[in-house]
């Protein structure tokens, strides 16, 4: 469904020396779920706004993105438009900073529904039928008294229960590609099994295929079918889950499975 080949982003002016993502090359079949770990700074970020064409001011210089054979890197904005929330949803690390303060939560549930829901009839039964399927959507989440929540605005929502709401939305529109940008991010660890857990269930549901973007390696150990680990902008290693945390072979990975190990034992 996703292969990329040979990647290079980079920012104008760039003093570093070494461009921004350097040769990316990695795959994603329908119905897996990849991770890609790798410290913060190493350019998960960035290589994820690449993937929908956000990169800018960053740029493209070279590579390839093929989406069921189609080359996202040569398409135009307005063409991605088209396959932005539809086909492919990015789900952002923070939900406050996504959310806008000034409209209510069902407000802006109901903006990506109604456009990427699929759901048809007249103006007032699809109203009713969006209006429904939100409800029903919390609900299958968690969150109680949906109604009531769809009244309040985002600051009245705890971090978790904005997550949760954003995933939701994100698979509203049966997304073949859903990337997810360190969504567990700040979360204490109770909220942080429940997202994983919906997670887990709602690509069964939907059989997208899935890019977890983490810093966090017991995340990706928990949820990953497959995990490419990432420093200072290039791919250092790829594999199962059981080859990466089994056996790793890079010194960098070697270095954060180690890590993540006496973090756990500690």
């Amino acid at each position: 469904m996703l292969k990329v080949e040979n990647l290079v982003v980079d920012f104008p002016n760039n003093p570093a020396g070494a461009r921004a993502l350097e040769g990316i090359s990695l795959s994603l079949e329908k119905g897996e779920i990849l991770g890609l770990v790798g410290e913060s700074g190493s350019g998960k970020s960035l290589f994820a706004k690449s993937l929908i064409r956000l990169e800018f001011p960053a740029k493209i210089i070279s590579g390839s993105i093929l989406f069921n054979g189609e080359d996202l890197a040569n398409k135009s904005q307005k063409e991605m438009r088209r396959l932005r929330g539809d086909k492919i949803f990015l789900v952002m690390q923070d939900p406050k900073t996504t959310m806008d303060p000034v409209f209510t939560m069902g407000h802006q549930f109901k903006e990506v529904v109604s456009l990427y829901g699929g759901l048809k009839g007249d103006k007032g039964r699809k109203k009713a039928k969006v209006s429904e399927k939100i409800y029903e959507l919390l609900r299958s989440v968690g969150i109680a008294s949906p109604k009531e929540r769809c009244r309040q605005y985002p600051h009245e929502w705890s971090r978790g229960m904005l997550q949760r709401g954003q995933l939701v939305t994100a698979f509203s529109s049966s997304p073949e590609l859903l990337i997810l940008d360190e969504v567990t991010s700040a979360l204490d660890p109770t909220v942080c099994l429940q997202i994983l857990d919906l997670i887990i269930r709602l690509k069964k549901e939907n059989s997208s295929g899935i890019l977890l973007i983490t810093h966090d390696l017991s995340v990706a150990h928990k949820v990953c079918n497959r995990v490419a680990v990432m420093q200072k902008g290039s791919i250092v290693e790829t594999g199962t889950v059981r080859e990466i945390f089994d056996k790793p072979v890079h010194p960098y990975t070697c270095l954060l499975v180690s890590s993540m190990f006496e973090d756990l034992n500690s």
